[in-house]
């Protein structure tokens, strides 16, 4: 027989969230999670559960805690079921009625459960639903799953959220005359993700900027952007050598930082060319230069009815083939 804990026994004040994904799509997960915890009042305690980020790949490929990087507020790591550990005793019987009905029935479909959830705390969505309306919940713990990959959860605390995403790491030496240059010039921070997005599972969804995208981008900052200076950052810069050639002075980021520097060095430049790609939107985001450009490509990935709701209406879309 399943007992329920009393609430009383129950941590109190706790916003709880499953991660996934790397760096740019837990910066995504944390900032929703900080924006409701900003509007509670600043009162609850956050816990993170990582399991879906190590599940996905290796550590050396970035399948891990990569907020430990960043000033992030403190926060406990739990892997066990978020709901089922610390939820209430609703909470624990609404979720455990959606896992009986899912596993055996298939009643209804999860988002009808996702809405119902909705009413006791439990923010979960689709990876694919980033433009949903949530009230601000008022029970004591609240649960959440999902991308979250919209700005509007977080904009009305950028000034947090750029301290937050600060590294805790002070600038490496190495990169000491590249920062120079970066802070000297009109820098255009260009970031070219190849990758995983080459692979069998993801190229027909998400391999969209391509070679020609990457050059006619870099036609059009020439045109708005006075002496130029192209800062490349690729998960495959060898590539980047030798394929993509420019008129301009050019630099290398090495290839081998590790991701919270790359991360820094990409939003200390004043401008940017971004790919299709999370961390590549974030280093826009995160960048202190009001004036900044930012060119990318007028589509997300190569699934129509898929909408991103990360191509800002002040970017300047450069055309890629469907």
């Amino acid at each position: 027989m399943f007992l329920f804990p009393n609430d009383q026994f129950l941590i109190k004040d706790m916003i709880s969230s499953y991660i996934s994904g790397r760096l740019g799509n837990q910066l995504f997960q944390y900032a929703y999670v900080r924006f409701l915890l900003f509007k509670r009042g600043n009162k609850e305690e956050l816990q993170f559960n990582f399991s879906l980020v190590r599940a996905a790949g290796e550590t050396k490929d970035g399948f891990d805690d990569s907020l430990k990087f960043f000033q992030v507020l403190p926060y406990k790591e739990q892997n066990k079921d978020i709901v089922l550990h610390d939820g209430s005793f609703l909470q624990m019987l609404v979720y455990l009625l959606f896992k009986i009905d899912q596993r055996i029935f298939k009643i209804f479909e999860p988002q009808k459960w996702f809405n119902l959830f909705r009413k006791f705390g439990i923010l979960f969505c689709h990876y694919s639903d980033n433009n949903i309306t949530f009230n601000i919940p008022k029970e004591k713990n609240v649960f959440c799953y999902g991308k979250y990959e919209n700005p509007k959860y977080f904009n009305e605390i950028r000034s947090i959220i750029l301290k937050e995403f600060t590294p805790c790491t002070s600038p490496l030496e190495s990169n000491k005359q590249l920062y120079s240059i970066i802070e000297s010039t009109n820098s255009v921070c260009i970031s070219i993700r190849r990758g995983d997005f080459l692979s069998d599972i993801f190229k027909d969804r998400f391999l969209v900027c391509d070679k020609e995208y990457f050059l006619n981008a870099m036609d059009e900052a020439k045109k708005r952007i006075y002496n130029p200076t192209f800062i490349f950052f690729s998960d495959d810069i060898e590539w980047v050598r030798e394929n993509i050639h420019c008129d301009v002075p050019c630099y290398y980021e090495s290839g081998k930082d590790p991701v919270w520097e790359k991360l820094r060095l990409m939003y200390s430049c004043k401008h940017f060319i971004i790919s299709n790609s999370t961390f590549s939107w974030w280093a826009q985001y995160l960048s202190r230069n009001e004036e900044k450009i930012v060119i990318a490509p007028n589509r997300w990935s190569n699934i129509p009815e898929e909408k991103s709701f990360l191509l800002s209406d002040s970017f300047i879309k450069i055309s890629t083939e469907a």
